[in-house]
């Protein structure tokens, strides 16, 4: 029986990336603690804090996350404008 190798699974992209106006680095880092934006309406609890697992490819120029949190069952995709930094005191 003929084996057939699996393709590379690239799970981080490099920090800097093109977009159509230049090269952009990401703001946030896998494991960096974040919040969402409010301002979408799609929060009820806007306290609740996220851990960033992976920076994404860009859609157009928006810079995407995927981002847990640990309450919650499943994993978002989110735009980089849509998290804020949680400030560790």
């Amino acid at each position: 029986m003929k084996q057939t190798s699996q393709p590379t699974v690239r799970t981080r992209i490099p920090p800097m990336t093109q977009l159509k106006h230049g090269p952009r680095a990401y703001l946030y880092e896998i494991g960096e603690t974040v919040t969402l934006d409010a301002r979408g309406g799609h929060l009820r609890d806007t306290n609740d804090t996220f851990s960033v697992l992976a920076q994404l490819p860009p859609m157009g120029d928006d810079l995407q996350y995927r981002i847990k949190n640990v309450n919650e069952p499943y994993q978002r995709v989110v735009a980089e404008h849509q998290l804020r930094r949680v400030v560790q005191l």
